[in-house]
């Protein structure tokens, strides 16, 4: 049996409900949110997106979920991701997602102004 689907829900289930203090006086927890909040701004990500990155080795953020994406992915699956975009240049919002900057992408376009090959 897997334990690892196991434990993300666990980690991410003590993350989410450690804002309520249902385990934890609340002076805890806002201490561990306020240390969340300086972690994701000088790293990008959470603590328990970097306990469950240690747990799998490879890169994990939440967000990716609301792009249709995996959570975590490997180095070489993350360049693609990123590649299959085809992007002049990137861009992250705030919550991490990237996409092309200015919408410009490297597409040639199929047809000319009149509409046929190369015109």
């Amino acid at each position: 049996m897997n334990k690892l689907p196991t434990i993300i829900i666990i980690l991410m289930s003590l993350g989410m409900t450690s804002a309520c203090s249902f385990f934890l006086p609340w002076q805890v927890s806002t201490f561990l949110t306020a240390g969340d909040l300086v972690l994701s701004e000088k790293t990008g990500k959470s603590s328990s997106e970097h306990i469950v990155g240690k747990i799998t080795g490879k890169e994990c953020q939440w967000v990716r979920v609301l792009d249709g994406e995996d959570v975590c992915m490997s180095k070489k699956k993350y360049e693609d991701y990123l590649l299959k975009m085809n992007c002049v240049e990137y861009e992250w919002n705030i919550l991490g997602l990237p996409s092309c900057k200015d919408g410009k992408t490297n597409k040639k376009e199929k047809y000319g102004e009149t509409g046929q090959w190369g015109g």
